[in-house]
């Protein structure tokens, strides 16, 4: 099975498992697309692992059906089409989690995209509490999410945490040329976008939103290192209607911005979005009105969240960075 980056993790994961201490509460944490549910998988493999060499072989039984996706003992939690859990559905889990595995030695649940379960988080996370505090000795549970503030403290306690680690563009680059399903060219512009994030690189190639809202970013950065304030309100009125796509797009303007202030400061992030865009912007505008406007853009992707009327803030956000050029 194969893990890009997370050698620290592989390391920890390793030591843990050929030590004996397996550990039976994780929480996984990394931005969305970062392979949260890869790293979990991962860990996975290595607990159930027939040669309990720490990381796993690839060819022994458990490894193969995991890697195929049909393991027993691997049972992933679903939540509802607003991402919610049902509580229901978590009393189950923890009801089936005492009968015995049927393969090996271990059953692994995995309830991932926790954050997304707003609604239910509290109710959820008191249902698994004793299940996390004394699970089964047969059984571990992981669980991921963005960050840990959604969790409980008397969750956080009881956990293991384990945060993904950042892939590098050559990286995504390999991996999603390995998959063999899309062109070299697609592939630079979507790395050019979205680094090494290969969960947004894929997302990015197979279309939706993602490269829509980034030629709109691309546009606003055009139209900012003209100072032409009528092209930056154009280019946002390319998302009028569109809130999700008009947030995505002020989210890759604010990591352009966010690239152009570490460019002032004399770093190049490997993951810059937009690299040659956001190293003009450096040039012309700076470290602190870099960061200034990378804070104002974020105050309005909060506007966004808040349900500000749409055409109001595309045009307030205008007027804002033009005074700021």
């Amino acid at each position: 099975m194969k893990l890009y980056s997370n050698e620290e993790n592989k390391r920890l994961i390793s030591l843990l498992t050929a030590k004996g201490r397996e550990p039976h509460s994780v929480i996984i944490t990394g931005e969305r697309g970062s392979g949260r549910r890869t790293l979990a998988k991962y860990l996975a493999a290595s607990l159930m692992c027939e040669s309990h060499s720490g990381k796993p072989c690839g060819v022994c039984k458990s490894c193969r059906m995991l890697e195929d996706g049909n393991h027993p003992d691997f049972i992933t939690a679903k939540a509802n089409e607003n991402g919610n859990y049902k509580l229901d559905d978590i009393r189950a889990l923890v009801t089936d989690s005492v009968i015995k595995p049927n393969e090996g030695e271990l059953k692994v649940y995995l309830i991932p995209d926790f954050d997304r379960s707003v609604n239910t988080a509290a109710a959820v996370q008191n249902v698994l509490l004793k299940f996390i505090e004394e699970p089964p000795p047969h059984c571990v549970v992981i669980l991921t999410a963005v960050t840990k503030e959604i969790f409980l403290p008397t969750v956080i306690s009881r956990c293991i945490f384990l945060g993904t680690e950042r892939c590098t563009k050559q990286q995504a680059e390999q991996w999603l040329t390995e998959k063999g399903t899309f062109g070299q060219d697609d592939i630079i512009r979507a790395v050019s976008c979205c680094g090494g994030n290969f969960g947004r690189c894929l997302e990015f190639l197979e279309g939706g939103e993602l490269p829509a809202a980034f030629e709109c970013a691309k546009a606003v950065c055009a139209g900012m290192l003209r100072r032409d304030e009528y092209q930056i309100l154009k280019a946002l009125f390319m998302c009028d209607g569109k809130k999700a796509q008009l947030r995505q797009a002020l989210v890759f303007l604010s990591e352009i911005l966010r690239g152009a202030c570490l460019i002032s400061l004399g770093t190049v992030p490997e993951d810059c979005c937009f690299e040659s865009g956001a190293s003009q912007l450096s040039s012309m505008l700076g470290s602190e009105r870099s960061e200034e406007l990378y804070r104002l853009v974020t105050e309005y992707i909060g506007r966004l969240d808040s349900n500000c009327n749409q055409a109001l803030t595309v045009n307030s956000l205008t007027g804002e960075i033009f005074v700021r050029l």
